[in-house]
């Protein structure tokens, strides 16, 4: 769903294993909730090795902030689809993709 007034917000399903990101931002921030399965988000910022790491499920929800300048990706550790709910301060512009592919763990 994208609107001006509120920007931009993603339902996003992950199979068993997969990693998805390893990219970061320039002027988006972004905030993940995962609503089902069980998950590992890592973000490290651009120029440091310190690597962050969030273990996110359904059953603690929390909404994990992920800064401008910060590399990042999430896995789903679970046996089942991890389904993550991504809210992003601005709408994806096709025409300026703001997004820069380095991996984040």
């Amino acid at each position: 769903m994208k609107t001006k007034e509120y920007s931009q917000v993603s339902v996003n399903i992950s199979k068993q294993g997969i990693t998805k990101g390893n990219y970061w931002h320039h002027t988006k921030n972004e905030k993940f909730l995962v609503v089902s399965g069980i998950g590992l988000i890592q973000f490290r910022k651009i120029g440091d090795d310190k690597i962050i790491e969030y273990k996110v499920s359904r059953d603690r929800l929390e909404v994990v902030d992920i800064p401008t300048g910060y590399t990042h990706n999430i896995i789903n550790l679970g046996k089942t689809d991890m389904v993550t709910i991504i809210w992003a301060n601005e709408m994806f512009d096709p025409n300026k993709p703001d997004t820069y592919f380095e991996k984040g763990g």
